[in-house]
Formats: C-alpha cells, structure tokens, sequence
C-alpha cells in the first residue's frame, strides 16, 4: 500500500472506528457453515438503487452461496473506499460511486473493480424552481454530500461543466445524504444531484422543484458505480469474491423479476416513501439500470474513465487502463454458470 494513494484517500480509517462499524451493523455471529460477507455502502441510508445487496440479504441469495452477509452504511464512495482499505481485510467489498476507486487506481491503489450495480448514472440534477438553466448555477449553494471528488460533487461538476462554469462559479455545502431532501425542502440548498427516489420524493414534498438534467441523458455513457476488493482478498480468497459477484448478479435479476419484493425490501432499508421508491423503480427498470450480465464491458469503463479525466477527477497522465481499474474474470465464471440474458437491449 503506497503513499500515495493512502493520501489520496486522507487514510483517516483507524482499526477502533472499522471495528465500531462492524459492531454496529448486527447482533449476532454468523450462521454456522456460513462464510462472512461485509460489504460497506456508500450512504447512509441507501437510496433504492444500491438495493442489490439488501435484496441478496433478504431474498436469502446470499445464503445459497454460503455466506452471511452485514452491511455497513457510510455517508460517502470516499468513507466507503477508505473503510476497504482501513480495515485489514474484516471489510470484503465496497460499493462506491466511480470517482474515489478511480481516483485511488490511478495513484496506486492496489484495488479493483469486481462487478457492479449501475453502469449509467442513476441521479438528476434538482434545483430550486427560479432556476431554469445552467447558468442559472452562478452563485448558488449546491449540496455536496461526501466532499470535493465524492460522486455527487464531480456530477455536479459534470452539470456545472456544461455550460462553461467552474465549482468556483457556485458555493459547496456539505450536507449529509439523508439531509439531501430537507436542505432542499427548506431552502438551504438551491441545489444538489440527487437518485431519483430522492427527486420524486423532493417533487412530492415541494412541487415547485425542477430537474435541471438527468447525468443518464447528460453523460449516456458515463461509469456510475462499482463493488471493489482489494488485491490482497483476490489473491488470498478468491472463492469469496467468485461467490459474493455471483450473488450480486442474481440479485440484480431478481429486481427484474420480484417488483413488489424488490420494492418492500426498498421501503423497509431507505425509509422512503413508497410511491416514491415505486415511481423510480419503474423508471430504472425501464433504462435498465441494473445490470444483469457482465456490466464492466470494456468501452462503458473506458467512457466512463475518459469522463473522470474530462470532470477534472484525474488528470490524463494519470488515467488507469481497463485492465488497472477492473477484473473481469469472476463476471465471466458467474456467466458460465448462470447463463447470459439475451433478447432485450436493457441487458448488457
């Protein structure tokens, strides 16, 4: 572990605050002849498209691959890559958004990209109702959860971009993902990206709020998420990752196929409404968003790396290859034994 990406990451991660998380997320030993499984989210709660672990949980997919699973929830992809890598191998996967991984590749990191939830970005730009175009922004406060390189501040970035403006051209403020809504509500912010369970739920609570651009339509090729392992959990257990992307996948299927499950277990780990949830559901289903085979395909990262250099995340020189940021090799075993979906265009 080099000095380099440790700083790119602040390294603020000690054993005591990973071993708080880890105590706080169950009571309880894992189930006899059941592997452990912990994978840390990055938000605090979950917005419904980081569902597919909850889903794993609940549906019992986890199970039928011998593992027992805890989640932890933090308030960032940053918190979330730091938590990896801070905790000495008791954390297994993180799931953040692409902007810290890719960012912490391309300074070292000896960490890679193992499957996903989302290839295309999943947020929309919502801003208060006198604001009616880009440029509009000037001068704004935008809420920030997670900070400078977190996945909402280089969206808003990619928005501001657009139309020729810079983060100084508008005021940050760190805000925490679960105050996204009330900031908004209130005033606080005049605007944020936000998952569009989010922005239903902002449009329900202030019907004069407005989506300024959905990043799907603005970056169509963008890279939104990944889970990553560290290269010591590749080389030391690889029959755990195999079996955790296994499940991943099944349960990136099963949203598909259980509407109304999907839908419960999503009420009951976001706590949002659930006309809300079912409302950004149907539009996810609809675009695809989960994938259901490989999903790390190869012109996607690239786009998506090429996005990262072109929002000011890394700078060219630093920009990782496609074989530095992923291993594809555990999706290919899953789709030897599960078989590809084919016959539709949302499957990729």
């Amino acid at each position: 572990m080099g000095r380099r990406w440790r700083a790119v990451l602040g390294w603020m991660v000690v054993a005591g605050v990973v071993a708080g998380l880890l105590g706080a997320s169950g009571p309880g030993a894992a189930q006899a002849r059941l592997r452990p499984l912990v994978i840390v989210m990055p938000t605090t709660p979950p917005n419904l498209i980081h569902i597919p672990p909850w889903v794993a949980m609940d549906a019992g997919i986890f199970a039928r691959y011998g593992l027992q699973a805890r989640i932890l929830t933090v308030e960032s992809g940053v918190a979330a890559m730091r938590t990896l890598v801070g905790s000495h191998g008791e954390v297994h996967i993180a799931a953040p958004g692409v902007p810290p991984f890719v960012a912490l590749v391309a300074h070292g990191g000896d960490v890679k990209a193992v499957a996903t939830y989302a290839m295309r970005h999943p947020v929309a730009m919502v801003v208060q109702p006198g604001i009616r175009s880009c440029q509009d922004l000037r001068g704004k406060k935008l809420g920030t959860p997670g900070g400078m390189g977190a996945y909402v501040e280089v969206m808003i970035r990619a928005v501001l971009q657009s139309c020729g403006l810079t983060p100084r051209d508008v005021q940050y403020i760190n805000i925490t993902t679960a105050a996204r809504v009330s900031a908004m509500v209130t005033g606080q912010i005049d605007g944020t990206a936000a998952h569009l369970d989010q922005v239903y739920e902002l449009i329900r609570q202030k019907p004069g709020l407005r989506v300024l651009a959905n990043l799907a339509d603005l970056l169509p090729k963008g890279w939104y998420a990944a889970y990553v392992v560290t290269g010591d959990l590749v080389r030391s257990d690889p029959t755990l990752v195999r079996d955790a992307v296994m499940a991943l996948v099944e349960a990136n299927r099963y949203i598909y196929q259980h509407r109304q499950q999907t839908i419960d277990i999503a009420v009951k780990y976001t706590k949002e409404d659930r006309d809300a949830l079912a409302r950004a559901y149907d539009d996810y289903v609809r675009r695809g968003m989960w994938p259901v085979n490989e999903g790390l395909h190869r012109d996607l990262v690239e786009e998506g790396l090429d996005t990262e250099v072109r929002v000011g995340n890394i700078p060219a020189g630093e920009k990782p290859t496609y074989e530095q940021v992923v291993d594809i090799s555990f999706l290919r075993a899953a789709m030897t034994k599960l078989g590809r979906w084919t016959g539709d265009p949302r499957w990729y």
